[in-house]
């Protein structure tokens, strides 16, 4: 029996490879929660994310390779009617609640092979590769409910109005059980109605408030405060630069980059930032923004705000 398996990283690649179980194994850890997201795959989907690949500043170069490899791996997910069963690995969080809905959105209409998915609390990349297997036993065959829910999350998540997304985030769905909060963690990221900032960037400043960080203790400690952590560092240094950037720096960043890292140095709140957090002062107001969230590009001529309960326009 030949099976392809299907997960959301290096890290948990590695690790079923060294488990024992059988297979050819793929990661797929596109960050689908940084940059545009259209609703189309292949040469459109690689043009339409450029500048999210490698964390969104990568040099052309370095987009290069990013889509290769993912060119290499959507060749591999293609050729799914070479295997007996396609099985898919993801977490609870918002990273790979995006990358599952991306796939079932994918498997509409698709037949010849079995298709099961292993989803649960537990990080993939930190098991041992003895935890893998029993994991593999309790696979479970992924339903046309399944897709259909899937695929309605996904196209509300690549459309251009955002309010699709509330009622997916409004009640449990038994079919996707993580579903519902990984989507109202994603509401979560668009502008507060009270001070313009998406809850990544409160919780950096709230962590800054506290004295100063290195890039490093910052991101630690930020990553405690969600609920389902889904972001990498890569994507946290992002989001860190763009709070150190524009007429009013909301964060001092006195650092020295280093490859593939988070760089050394420090980082600080500055005097705009904590009015921003505090909310005498709107981030937007003071910045601007240019925002891609799925199918939503945030400008201040469009702009959607969350206030804790639905967005507004």
């Amino acid at each position: 029996m030949s099976i392809l398996h299907v997960t959301n990283g290096d890290c948990a690649r590695v690790l079923m490879e060294r488990s024992g179980i059988p297979g050819t194994f793929l990661a797929w850890p596109d960050v689908l929660h940084e940059g545009p997201t259209p609703l189309v795959t292949g040469d459109e989907w690689y043009a339409a994310r450029r500048g999210a690949f490698g964390a969104g500043d990568a040099s052309d170069a370095t987009d290069e390779a990013f889509i290769r490899r993912y060119r290499e791996g959507d060749a591999v997910l293609e050729s799914y009617a070479q295997y007996d069963e396609v099985v898919f690995w993801f977490e609870h969080d918002l990273f790979d609640q995006l990358l599952l809905i991306r796939h079932l959105w994918w498997l509409r209409g698709k037949t010849g092979s079995r298709f099961s998915l292993v989803c649960g609390e537990e990080y993939l990349g930190l098991l041992a590769p003895e935890e893998f297997p029993p994991m593999f036993d309790r696979r479970e065959t992924i339903t046309e409910a399944q897709i259909r829910l899937g695929t309605r999350a996904w196209e509300a998540f690549c459309g251009s109005d955002p309010s699709a997304l509330l009622p997916i985030a409004a009640i449990d769905h038994a079919d996707l059980p993580y579903l519902r909060a990984a989507i109202r963690r994603q509401l979560e990221e668009f502008p507060s109605s009270t001070n313009g900032l998406a809850r990544s960037e409160r919780q950096i400043l709230q962590v800054l408030s506290e004295g100063l960080r290195t890039p490093d203790e910052a991101f630690v400690e930020t990553s405690r405060l969600e609920d389902a952590i889904y972001m990498g560092d890569l994507s946290f240094g992002t989001i860190v630069r763009r709070l150190a950037e524009g007429p009013r720096p909301l964060i001092s960043a006195r650092v020295t980059p280093r490859p593939d890292r988070l760089p050394s140095g420090t980082l600080a709140l500055t005097a705009d930032g904590a009015a921003v957090l505090g909310g005498r002062a709107d981030q937007i107001a003071l910045n601007g923004i240019d925002r891609w969230l799925g199918g939503v590009r945030l400008t201040p001529d469009r702009l959607w705000r969350w206030t804790g309960a639905t967005l507004v326009s």
